[in-house]
Order: C-alpha cells, then structure tokens, then sequence
C-alpha cells in the first residue's frame, strides 16, 4: 500500500527543496500533493495523524537534499577564506570540510622547458612512422594472413659492407641483376642443371648399349687381305723341295653365324632392355630431385629477401629508439643504462642485417648454380606477391596419397627394371655352360704368277710323266696326288712358256657344335652364384626404398598440416606483437613506460614477422615436397593454379 506514495513522494520534496520554499510553503504543498490523490495510502489516514506522518517524511527529506543543494548554488568563498557555518547554539563558528587541495596565495612558476633538438623531433617522427607503418599489415609486407608482399629494399638503409660494392648485390659482377619467378627457374633447371645433363647422357650410352645387344642375334662376317712376297725353296712332306720365286695374295671372305649359344645373347639383350629402363627412369627421379631442389632455393631466396625487409625494419626501429634515449638522458629523463641498452639492441640489429643481406646474396649464388646459371649476375623476384600456394589437393587422405606414390614414384620403376636386370644376368652367367652350335662358310681367292708348264699336248704328257719321275725319286714316298698338285707350283727356271697373274677361287661351308667348359665350370659356377646374390641385393634395395617412400610421405603430410597451422597462429602472434610495440612505444613517450619495454616488444615483433614469413614458405615448400614424394612433381603440377586430385 505504501510504495506508490514512496516512489512519487522523492519526486515532488525535490521540486520543492529545489524552489527553496518555505516550511508553510512546503506545508501547503504536502497538503495539496496529498489531496491531488497520488498518495492514496496517507488520503486512507484521518486526523492529525496523517498530517503527523506526511509531515515527518518531508522533514527527512529536506534534510537530506538541502546541503547538495546549498554546496551546489552557494558562492565560491573569495581570498581563499573557507566558509563557516554557525552553529545551532548560536556560539563559535566550524569550518566547512575540506573538498580539495587549499589554493595559495603565492603564484605558481611555470616551469621552464628546454628546446627539443631537430633530430630527437625527426627520431620521434620517424619512429612514430616506423611504428604506424609496421602495424599496418605488418609493415606493407603481410597483405593477408596467407599473403606475403616482397618490397624491393632502399639501398640507403643497407649497410654497405664494402665501399666499391653495392650493398644488395654484393659480389655480383654483372650489370644489373635478372628478374625471375618459379617458372623461369623451373625450366632453367630443366635445360641447364648438370646432373640432368649428366643423367641424360647415362641413358643415351645404356640405349646405345641395348642396341648394341641385338648384334648377339646377327652373324659374324670375317674379311682377311694378305700379300706376301715369296723367294726360296720349299720342301713338302713328301721330302721334294721346291724352289719358288712369286708374290703370292690370300683373300679369304667368311661368315660365322652362332644359331645356339646357350641362350647367352637372348639374355643379354633381355638385360640391356631392363637396364636402359632403368636409366630412364633414374633420369626421371634425377629431373624430379632438381625441380625439388630449384623450388626449394626459390623459395629460399624468396624467405630471406622477406627477412632482409624485415631486419630493415627492426633496424630503423632501433636506431630511432637509440636517438630519442641519447636526447632523454640529454635532459635528464633516463640514465645512462637506458642509452646502453638501446645501444646495444640497436648493434644487434645490425648485425643481424649484414648477416642477412649476406645470406640473401648466398641464395641468390645457390639458386643460379643449381640451374646453371651465370653466379656472377644477381637474381631478384619479379612477382613480389607470395602467396599460400596447395598443389596437392587436401582431401586426400595418407592413404591415398601413398597409393599415387607407389604408382607413380620413378625410383620404384627403377628398382623393378634393376631386379628384372639382375635375373637375366643369372641366364647369361649360366650360358658358358652349355654348348655352342654356329655355321660358317668361307671363299678364298687366291692370286700369284702361274708359269704354264706344258707347252704342247705332247710335250705335257712327257714332262708330267718326267716330272712324277723326278718326285718319286727325289722322295720315296710321294704319290701321284701330291706330284699333281706340284705341277701347279711355280717352279723357278722350270717351263717353257712366260710366267702370267691368274687366281683360283675356294668355297667352303659348314656347321659347328663346340662345347666348353672352362675351368671345369667352376667360374662359371661362382658367376652364376654373384649374379644370384646381386638380384637378391636389387630386391632388398627395392624394399628398403619403398620403406623411404613410406615415410617421405607421411613426414611430408604432417609437415604440411603443421606449416598450416603455424600460419593461422603466426597471424595473431604478429597482431598481438604489433599492438604490444604500439602499446609499450606510447608508454616510454608518455613516462610511463621503460626503454627495456620498448625492445622486448621490438624484439618479439620482429620474432613474430620472421615466424609468419617462415610459415608462409615452409608451407609452399611442404607442398613442392609432397608433390615430389608422390611422384606427380613436373614443370606443369609446380606452378599450376589447380592442386593435384589423383
């Protein structure tokens, strides 16, 4: 019943304090609020008693509101005298409470401030650009968390380490510098790297030698020339000596054709095969190990290029921060500790700049050897965007992507064509062993001076008859053949007609079955046993890179997830830092803040920038990787804008 009076009661007693009514006046007043019915619970008292009750609570109320209001509206007390307030008794006075610090007479002085030197106020300047320009995407470096922006460096805040020697191209002693990007070295390496070229020609010599293979199917032909000048006597078996005086030519003309040699020249070609195969397949893993190679001293360049923007940035930072603590101390608002402390960050910071412009120009050196290029010419970036590249699709699970490894993998391919290699070399170990079946045929001519002994029919028969005389006698032994046959021989001083050149020609043909075993087979039998053991070593060596395969692509994969995250977290690293060297930069400038404050921040800032940047790459990089481990790495899949699905 009595709170709507209570709530509507406040309201009309501060209006009425408020005009500064009298207490008849606040009589009336109570009575005419309290007979407007809005206090219907005081309407409900008769009497005195009500007026009693209406009464008291307007009292309280009046002496609760009035001394706000007095100390409100009441005159500020002149020559700094503090009011008094008369006591109720009508005795000594009693100050008012003090509400603040008593103002003096005497004048404050103003204090007198020294000049600020030009150079603190450029210091100051320019580490407030300094700081507004780094947190702004993290000094125009860092377009977006999966985004990096490579600004080309000022050779004016370098370090020139050497006075004839440009501070960014270092040793390069070629006019100007080449711009590249990932596609330009891709297919540098490709036409020009040394061990591809080298590989190549690996292969080229097993292909000769696979051709060279099919020879073993195909005969041999035998061509002899001699000319030989005779003069003396010769004696036959028979015991007859012959005098001769002639030149005398041989031309024989052979062939040998081996139609069985133990199955030797069928395995051998069969092993040539597989071993050109091979080479093949090791001039595709070579070619993919370059690519990886040329990506990764890429986007090694790439890192260390950001860096040197970044250690650009910290230094300019520092040597700001050393120029505002040299003018502090100046006035007498720091110690000289605070002077040595960013002295000492600021020579930190430069090291770590002369030891990244270094590491900038070893990559640039590392990455032109690597393609063959000229070392002597700097490389720098043409696409200054880097961004988050996937080149493998990301909904391929391990599995899967060791299913496109084992399919696709030329190192695999390679020990397959080896192992196959190695069986047929125990065929061809085994074929001395067994017999050699070959077919020969031969034409011999024959030229030399032919003295004609028989000068007439007559006289033939009587020379032939004297001359088996002859032989029969001289001999003992000779027989008709062989006197036949010697009528023929040019006889010096023998005949009647001039000598004349003439030939005679000889035909032979054959076949031939020769079996041998050398050694009572015991070398080939310890051949036979080597080549066993060296398939069964190509075998372990297939298992063992399978294995490798195996766990390249499980490394890779995790690899991959933790370079993703990592670029998630490095982004709130880099926020949180640049709010913090904002933070602690406003607090030094401000008083409240210390030197050391300002270089932690700084040093956790540029930490911070060096992680994201490390993300950024290692994930591109993981990426090229996995692209290699999989065996799907090419000149297309690296630079290709959709990632590899299968």
């Amino acid at each position: 019943m009595w709170k709507p009076c209570l709530k509507t009661l406040p309201v009309c007693l501060f209006s009425v304090n408020k005009g500064g009514l009298s207490i008849r006046a606040v009589d009336s007043a109570l009575v005419s609020w309290c007979a407007s019915g809005r206090c219907s619970a005081l309407k409900a008292l008769s009497g005195d008693f009500g007026a009693v009750v209406a009464w008291l609570l307007l009292v309280v109320s009046v002496g609760i509101s009035m001394p706000a209001f007095a100390a409100e509206n009441s005159p500020a007390p002149e020559n700094n005298q503090l009011p008094e307030q008369t006591s109720p008794t009508g005795g000594m006075t009693t100050p008012s409470p003090l509400r603040g610090p008593v103002e003096q007479s005497m004048p404050t002085p103003q204090v007198i401030q020294k000049p600020v030197p030009e150079e603190t106020k450029k210091a100051e300047e320019k580490l407030d650009a300094i700081v507004e320009e780094t947190i702004k995407s993290s000094g125009a470096m860092f377009v977006d968390p999966e985004k990096v922006y490579v600004k080309a460096p000022l050779l004016t805040a370098l370090i020139r380490l050497d006075d004839r020697l440009s501070p960014y191209q270092l040793d390069s002693t070629g006019t100007g510098s080449r711009e590249i990007n990932l596609h330009d070295m891709i297919n540098a390496a490709l036409t020009g790297n040394l061990t591809i070229r080298i590989s190549e020609q690996k292969s080229e010599a097993d292909r000769w030698q696979y051709i060279g293979a099919v020879g073993g199917f195909l005969p041999n032909l035998i061509n002899e020339f001699s000319y030989q000048g005779l003069n003396g006597q010769y004696v036959s078996p028979a015991g007859l000596a012959l005098p001769i005086k002639n030149y005398y030519i041989n031309m024989p003309s052979s062939f040998q054709w081996y139609l069985y040699q133990g199955g030797g020249p069928l395995h051998t070609f069969l092993q040539d095969k597989h071993t050109y195969k091979a080479s093949q397949f090791a001039l595709k893993g070579d070619t993919n190990d370059v690519l990886l190679e040329a990506s990764k001293l890429y986007y090694q360049l790439v890192l260390n290029d950001v860096l040197l923007q970044i250690r650009i940035k910290s230094t300019e930072t520092a040597s700001a921060l050393y120029l505002i603590n040299q003018d502090l101390f100046a006035n007498g608002a720091n110690t000289m500790l605070e002077v040595l402390q960013a002295k000492t960050q600021l020579s930190r910071e430069r090291q770590q700049l002369i030891k990244q412009q270094v590491e900038r120009r070893q990559s640039a050196v590392k990455l032109a050897r690597a393609v063959n290029l000229d070392e002597g010419v700097d490389l720098t970036l043409l696409d200054r965007y880097i961004t988050k590249t996937r080149l493998v699709d990301k909904n391929l699970m391990v599995g899967d992507l060791l299913r496109i490894a084992i399919d696709n993998r030329p190192e695999l391919k390679k020990y397959t064509e080896l192992r196959l290699a190695a069986k047929e070399a125990i065929q061809v170990a085994k074929a001395p062993l067994l017999p050699k079946v070959s077919m020969s045929g031969t034409v011999v001519g024959t030229y030399a001076n032919i003295r004609s002994l028989n000068s007439s029919s007559s006289s033939s028969n009587s020379n032939s008859s004297a001359q088996q005389t002859s032989l029969s006698t001289s001999g003992g032994a000779a027989t008709t053949a062989g006197v036949s046959s010697g009528s023929s021989l040019p006889l010096q001083g023998g005949g009647n007609s001039p000598p004349k050149s003439g030939g005679r020609s000889l035909f032979v043909i054959g076949m031939d079955i020769q079996w041998t075993v050398g050694g009572l087979g015991v070398t080939n039998v310890g051949n036979i046993q080597s080549a066993r053991a060296n398939a069964r070593k190509v075998q372990l060596e297939f298992n063992d890179e399978l294995n490798k395969i195996y766990a390249q692509v499980r490394d890779t994969y995790l690899s991959c997830m933790s370079a993703e995250s990592l670029i998630v977290e490095t982004t709130d690293a880099v926020h949180s830092s640049a709010e913090q060297l904002r933070v602690a930069k406003d607090r030094l400038e401000n008083g409240v803040g210390t030197n050391l404050d300002v270089i932690n921040a700084q040093r956790d800032y540029t930490s911070a920038l060096i992680d994201k940047a490390n993300a950024i790459i290692q994930f591109n990089v993981a990426q090229a990787q996995l692209l290699h481990d999989i065996g799907r790495i090419s000149a297309t899949t690296l630079v290709a804008s959709a990632p590899v699905r299968q």
